[in-house]
């Protein structure tokens, strides 16, 4: 699984550069906590989530109901089936919240309008005991 995560960082790595470059100049990432992300689930405003992590992890760790599952290697491929999304709000979602970052990143790069990383990834939302589930 760490395997998977490595293979990609360093595929991005230019972007991951970009990232911190930014981030060093005091880039505001856009980011959305896992209460505010709740919130919006609940509200008549759900956002798309899309989740990067591998299929595994998607089906065995569980996943947010209703995230769709687009792994990070497939996020660029995958961009036409997203553009009915564009102009509205979409959550990358990873372990940690750092490769949510990246997905951020390329769709903002797409011109997508509203797109944002969860804060602390899924890693986070489960330790609040917020609902996942492992189905598909």
């Amino acid at each position: 699984m760490v395997n998977y995560y490595l293979k990609n960082m360093f595929k991005y790595w230019r972007r991951i550069i970009k990232l911190f470059y930014r981030f060093g100049r005091k880039y505001e990432f856009s980011e959305i906590s896992v209460d505010e992300l709740l919130d919006h689930i609940n509200s008549n405003k759900a956002p798309l989530i899309i989740d990067i992590r591998s299929a595994k992890e998607f089906s065995e760790v569980g996943h947010i109901p209703n995230a769709k599952h687009i792994p990070i290697r497939e996020l660029n491929s995958n961009m036409q089936d997203l553009q009915s999304f564009k102009e509205k709000e979409i959550v990358t979602i990873c372990p940690g919240g750092g490769l949510s970052l990246i997905a951020v990143d390329l769709l903002v790069e797409a011109d997508f309008k509203d797109v944002k990383s969860l804060h602390g990834g899924l890693d986070m939302w489960i330790e609040k005991g917020y609902p996942i589930t492992t189905s598909s």
